[in-house]
């Protein structure tokens, strides 16, 4: 470094600012006025996205089995797949549901309503073609005991207290008629509910076409009996 540049460097001098800086509050007024025209609900929204909620965790969790049965089943897990094992499974539920309600329908008689006065349907008595005051319900549950015909037996019995109540007249028998048209009938007498229990034993027993035995027979005539007792008392 030559002479003169040293002597130029040694005679500058810093230069610093002066300048007082002042400290300004806002009063209490000001900062009220202020931040409440703040919307913090940005805030909000963003703790709220970091909490995961039931639903979010229940979304997760059908997506990772769809993606595991497509892996299991396609070997991989892609929308096509995906979509194809949803739609089979739609169509799998839609099946079965409606199974469920034709299955509901006939085993509460529903499909009667739909039926024509004179049509014999399974659910009612019009293959009997004799008048039922006629019958002797005791000489046909005997045969039908002797012959170790349990369900035929029940059959009996039902008809029986449906001629009991006929007779009592707190029904109108009619061979078309079915368990809910009578059950209607019966909608304000005290015998609903008993006439609702044999009426549920005599269901099982013949539509269902389950197997008795004689034990079985037994417990169910009790039930017969004691409503028919409870018609003529």
């Amino acid at each position: 470094m030559s002479l003169k540049l040293w002597v130029v460097a040694q005679t500058q001098t810093t230069s610093y600012d002066s300048v007082i800086v002042k400290t300004i509050k806002p009063t209490a007024t000001q900062e009220e006025k202020v931040f409440s025209k703040v919307n913090l609900d940005f805030a909000k929204k963003v703790e709220n996205k970091d909490q995961d909620s039931l639903w979010d965790w229940l979304i997760r969790l059908w997506e990772r089995f769809w993606d595991w049965l497509s892996t299991l089943i396609y070997g991989n897990s892609t929308d096509e797949s995906k979509a194809n094992l949803m739609n089979i499974f739609i169509w799998i539920i839609g099946v079965i549901g409606f199974g469920i309600i034709i299955w509901l329908l006939t085993r509460t008689e529903f499909t009667s309503f739909l039926r024509g006065n004179t049509k014999n349907t399974a659910f009612n008595f019009s293959d009997v073609e004799e008048d039922i005051s006629s019958i002797d319900f005791n000489t046909r549950i005997k045969k039908a005991i002797d012959d170790t015909d349990y369900r035929l037996a029940i059959r009996w019995h039902y008809l029986k207290q449906l001629n009991t109540l006929n007779e009592t007249k707190i029904i109108h028998y009619e061979p078309f008629k079915t368990n809910i048209d009578y059950g209607f009938e019966l909608a304000k007498s005290l015998h609903q509910q008993a006439f609702t229990n044999i009426s549920r034993i005599y269901d099982y027993v013949w539509y269902g076409k389950y197997d008795i035995t004689m034990a079985d027979y037994e417990k169910l005539e009790k039930q017969f009996k004691a409503f028919e007792e409870k018609i003529n008392s």
